[in-house]
């Protein structure tokens, strides 16, 4: 029991016990109690009358001075308000916190609710988006007008980020991501990515420009060595013999930088295509046989190569794209592997999805490479960058064929019992 109310009970029952001693000696004892108990009613209305004249201020300086149970009252609201100021005091710091920091920030921060209306933004939000304050309270779609942003920003997943152009600026490109948090409210975030995407345009523009310019000097010089070589089993006295195995290496090493050429082309002209890819109808079937029938040249009698096609298969895409891909996991599955390996090539058709997948029985890879596998120039083994004739991209343009065709790559492998490259296409529903 607080020490409050015990004072307070003991007031009453002292003042009681004098009030009936009183009463006893006076003659008049239902009087004196009602007279007693008044007065003791009215001094307890003036300490309640002050308590709330305080309450009225606000609780502004101290509490009315007072004891027994209204005293303790008293005491009780004057800490609560003082951590309740307190409280405020440490919500005002951490929001002025979170605004300088927000501030501070170079990507747009905003927060939308669940209807998608903004509420509240960053200066360098206003900044990238071109916001006002009069735009609070607006939907973000009306903002943000393109298609593709309304399409994002209405999605329940919100799980895609989304490039654009900036609304403000169409020299600026803009990486939207988003979350929902909260009562379905949702944060979104508009990072300036121009200067990045400037960076990739270069490498690419590089690396395609590059590549064709290797073509030419590549050319006269495959051109020279071979009819060098031609010379050489003609009989030509004028060279000498000894230049044969010189020549044989020459051309072998023209050939792979023709190939690393192409490659780089190739993959250069994958990554900066943003469009999808042509939605021309490929027989599946005929394509494969004819991978197949290439792979068996180049494995000779060294390595079996088994087929294994669903006739009726068609994918929508680009042959020349698709030829490549498939074409590399199966020629990397022999050069890779052993002599004695077998090479199987598969395709089958789920509800869902088409699957081509090229396994085989030899080697494996250490599951540790597989997250870097498809990287441009990456090697499991860095000895082998010479004695396979590869050029480090097959899995590379691999990887990004697949993802203009929206198609996904999986690789599983156990070391000692061979590997399995499947690339999945989702069947779209009309």
């Amino acid at each position: 029991m607080h020490r409050g109310l015990q004072a307070e009970i003991q007031r009453i029952v002292l003042l009681t016990l004098f009030l009936l001693i009183f009463g006893f000696m006076n003659g008049y004892l239902l009087l004196t109690l009602l007279v007693g108990g008044g007065l003791y009613m009215l001094w307890t209305f003036s300490h309640i009358s002050k308590l709330y004249d305080w309450l009225d201020r606000g609780c502004s300086g101290l509490p009315p001075e007072a004891g027994g149970v209204w005293g303790d009252m008293g005491d009780s609201l004057y800490r609560m308000q003082k951590r309740n100021e307190r409280a405020k005091q440490s919500r005002r710091s951490l929001s002025d916190r979170v605004r300088n920091i927000t501030g501070a920030l170079a990507d747009g921060i905003l927060t939308l609710s669940a209807d998608r209306v903004l509420e509240w933004w960053n200066p360098a939000a206003e900044q990238l988006l071109g916001l006002k304050k009069s735009d609070r309270g607006q939907s973000i779609i009306n903002l943000v007008r393109d298609p593709r942003f309304v399409a994002f920003i209405q999605n329940q997943t919100l799980n895609s980020p989304l490039e654009l152009t900036s609304p403000e600026d169409p020299t600026k490109t803009l990486l939207f991501t988003a979350a929902e948090f909260g009562d379905g409210d949702v944060i979104l975030v508009a990072q300036d990515i121009t200067r990045l995407r400037n960076l990739e345009q270069m490498r690419q523009d590089f690396v395609a420009n590059i590549s064709h310019e290797l073509r030419t000097p590549l050319t006269v010089l495959s051109g020279y060595t071979e009819t060098l070589q031609d010379s050489l089993q003609n009989g030509d006295n004028d060279l000498p013999s000894h230049w044969k195995k010189a020549l044989d290496q020459m051309q072998q090493q023209t050939d792979r930088m023709n190939a690393l050429a192409n490659d780089l082309v190739m993959l250069s002209q994958l990554e900066s295509t943003r469009e999808p890819a042509p939605s021309e109808p490929i027989q599946i079937a005929p394509l494969l046989q004819q991978i197949s029938e290439d792979a068996r040249i180049i494995a000779a009698d060294n390595y079996k190569v088994e087929l294994e096609c669903a006739e009726a298969m068609v994918l929508n895409g680009d042959m020349k794209e698709l030829y490549s891909a498939f074409s590399n996991l199966v020629f990397n599955a022999i050069k890779h592997n052993p002599a004695g390996t077998t090479v199987q090539i598969k395709s089958y058709a789920t509800d869902s999805a088409n699957f081509i997948e090229v396994s085989d029985d030899g080697n494996g890879i250490d599951p540790k490479h597989i997250s870097r596998l498809t990287e441009r120039f990456y090697r499991v083994d860095q000895s082998r960058a010479s004695s396979t004739g590869g050029t480090g991209l097959g899995l590379a343009i691999v990887k990004h064929v697949l993802m203009h065709h929206g198609g996904t790559l999986s690789i599983t492998t156990t070391l000692s019992k061979g590997s399995c490259f499947s690339c999945r296409f989702p069947i779209l529903k009309p």
